[in-house]
């Protein structure tokens, strides 16, 4: 028998989801959970050819878009097949076995995988109770031995960071030597940035994907953003072809009509109020969120497996129960239009009342 290499022997990852999921309510990915409208999705299509399918992509076209929207120049700019393996890159070009990377948790599950397939040590940050972040105590863990800092803006707790906060981390990690990711995934939820810094800090890595507020997580565009020299390592272990040529042209579309992602995001601002509002009002504690997502808690002694497999009952997803800190006890919803949530709302007040149970 063939062993695989020590590293990768020790990764645990999710069995293959088989599951069939255009007819159910998707609640549980943070993926965009309303279709595209025909016009839109008639307007995506037309800008495709024949050829797009036969020929290896022509990139160069949504790369000048690209820099053009984010006002950088064209080297401060790397696609990825997914945001995933943009993260992967930059694990290849700079972290080595031995390597501490610090990571703020919760967060993206691919940080962590990475850590272990590269043979990092990962040091773990947290948040506070209060889904804070004590940046003097996490600062603190940045050393000598550090190659690589993580932190998701807005993060995977739904709250954020102040511009000022993360300039502080990147400024002790530059005099540390140690690279910094700030991955902004959930960026336009969240109007912030720090593309405003490559070029003050030569360490800094910024991801994004088209997967969130464009809502194309099926077409897999993800985002590198730095300066030049990062950007230009990067480039050293990208995959030949990036992305598809068929990606680069809808996201190109979906750039020159940025009304199509900013209606989305403003659909889903539109939902969080839904459920800030009538969740509240059912009995449970809610957690306002700066991304696409909703954390709520659930009381102690809430049956909580059978309130959810009611829910799937009714194809309706959502994501947990969690257990850890800082979402002990608590599940989380991806957030749909106002009308899903009034759907969502429904049937989660006609569980709770079946139930019996005070929340």
């Amino acid at each position: 028998m063939i062993t695989p290499k020590e590293l990768i022997n020790c990764i645990t990852r999710p069995a293959p989801d088989k599951s069939e999921r255009s007819n159910i309510y998707r609640f549980d990915r943070n993926e965009r959970t309303t279709t595209f409208s025909y016009e839109e999705f008639r307007g995506m299509l037309s800008t495709l050819m024949p050829y797009d399918f036969v020929a290896y992509g022509e990139l160069e076209p949504f790369y000048e878009k690209t820099a053009e929207w984010l006002n950088v120049e064209r080297g401060n700019v790397l696609f990825t097949s997914g945001s995933d393996t943009g993260i992967k890159a930059v694990f290849e070009a700079f972290v080595g076995t031995g390597d501490e990377v610090l990571n703020l948790l919760p967060n993206y599950a691919m940080f962590s995988v990475y850590s272990k397939m590269f043979g990092a040590s990962e040091i773990k940050g947290h948040y506070e109770k209060n889904l804070t972040l004590n940046v003097t105590k996490f600062i603190a863990k940045i050393s000598d031995k550090t190659k690589l800092v993580i932190v998701s803006n807005p993060g995977h707790t739904g709250t954020v960071i102040g511009e000022k906060d993360l300039v502080r981390v990147g400024e002790v990690a530059a005099r540390h030597g140690s690279l910094i990711i700030v991955d902004e995934a959930y960026h336009h939820f969240y109007p912030e940035t720090m593309i405003g810094h490559i070029n003050q800090f030569q360490n800094l890595v910024i991801v994004r994907t088209f997967s969130k507020a464009f809502g194309l997580a099926s077409l897999r565009i993800g985002l590198l953003i730095g300066c030049e020299e990062v950007i230009g390592n990067l480039y050293r272990v990208k995959l030949v072809h990036e992305i598809t040529g068929v990606a680069a042209k809808i996201g190109k579309y979906m750039l020159e009509n940025l009304h199509i992602m900013q209606n989305h995001v403003n659909s889903v601002n539109q939902g969080k109020e839904v459920l800030y509002d009538r969740l509240l009002k059912i009995g449970f504690k809610i957690l306002k969120s700066e991304s696409n997502f909703v954390f709520f808690e659930y009381p102690e002694q809430f049956n909580v497996l059978s309130f959810i497999s009611e829910l799937q009952k009714q194809k309706i997803y959502i994501k947990g129960p969690f257990t850890e800190h800082p979402f002990d006890r608590h599940l989380r919803i991806t957030v749909g239009d106002s009308a899903q949530m009034e759907v969502l709302c429904n049937a989660i007040e006609g569980v709770v009342l079946n139930m019996g149970v005070k929340t």
